[in-house]
């Protein structure tokens, strides 16, 4: 069964300049803006713990300043599951949410703490007790890594305006400007949600995916059928290898010890690893028997 809403319930304003170079950007800004309420929505619903699927639904664009109006649909797999829901709750919940990202976002340029989010979570606490789904009225609200994914992707669409652009978010009720002035670089983002951090060195033998021959970015290799991109922080070797004293061709591998670190959020949740080549031991050159399976890799 699916359920929509009879008129729209959100959208978005861009006043774009005119007259500018690259027009494609307020099209690109509106495919990101749907993918923040697609990821949002999903991302809030989990949390109600609800079997139904959220979705998005163009209503109406309008000329002039580009206004995109966009209403909520809700699919399960059952009718008289939806029929229990009072969907215009879970709908308010969601349109409201994602204005509470936005007046988040407009109070600051940035997000220096992991307690900040505190204020999003405990605004979701009063939104998701007014859905009445869960009949104790206990609700978790997203997790750091939830919330930052949302935030970043709305940052991605603020990214393709240009700075004299102008961005609204839309209620049949409000107009709310959006603050163009925040950012949260990748290294920040991953700052925030970092608990717990842990740091091996191991001795590892890893295929050549690509070379760094720059010197500006890491190299690629593969390890029990995964691609590892890595640093390398073997200086003298590195010199070496960029005068050419040591060759590398297609296919073969390098045995070094490597630096592995893990990082997790505050609720033991995998984050990340990376990866440093701290010292090359040897090149390993690929077996002759191996080179008509090279390109298969």
């Amino acid at each position: 069964m699916v359920f929509s809403s009879d008129r729209a319930d959100f959208g978005f304003k861009i006043d774009f300049v005119r007259d500018t170079e690259d027009p494609q950007r307020v099209f690109r800004a509106f495919s990101q803006l749907i993918d923040f309420c697609q990821i949002t929505d999903k991302i809030l619903i989990k949390t109600l713990d609800i079997d139904i699927e959220p979705d998005i639904l163009l209503d109406n664009i309008q000329q002039g300043s580009i206004i995109v109006w966009l209403k909520n649909s809700f699919k399960a797999a059952s009718d008289n599951f939806l029929e229990n829901l009072d969907l215009r709750l879970v709908s308010y919940y969601l349109v409201n949410f994602k204005a509470s990202i936005i007046n988040f976002i407009n109070e600051r340029t940035t997000i220096n703490e992991p307690s900040e989010l505190e204020i999003l979570k405990n605004k979701f606490q009063s939104l998701a007790r007014n859905t009445k789904v869960n009949q104790l009225g206990i609700y978790t609200p997203p997790n750091d890594k939830d919330l930052l994914l949302s935030i970043d992707t709305f940052q991605g669409a603020l990214s393709e305006l240009q700075e004299a652009d102008k961005l609204y978010y839309l209620t049949p009720s409000s107009n709310l400007p959006v603050n163009r002035n925040f950012s949260i670089s990748p290294e920040s983002r991953e700052n925030l949600l970092v608990g717990d951090t842990t740091t091996s060195e191991i001795e590892m033998i890893l295929k050549v995916k690509k070379p760094d021959y720059l010197g500006d970015s890491k190299w690629q290799f593969k390890h029990d059928n995964k691609l590892i991109e890595a640093k390398m922080n073997d200086l003298e070797w590195l010199k070496r290898f960029k005068k050419r004293e040591v060759f590398i061709a297609p296919g073969d591998a390098v045995k070094a010890r490597v630096e592995i670190v893990t990082q997790y959020d505050n609720n033991c949740e995998f984050i990340s690893t990376k990866y440093t080549l701290q010292r090359v031991i040897q090149v390993i050159p690929m077996p002759p028997d191996n080179q008509l399976s090279l390109f298969r890799d």
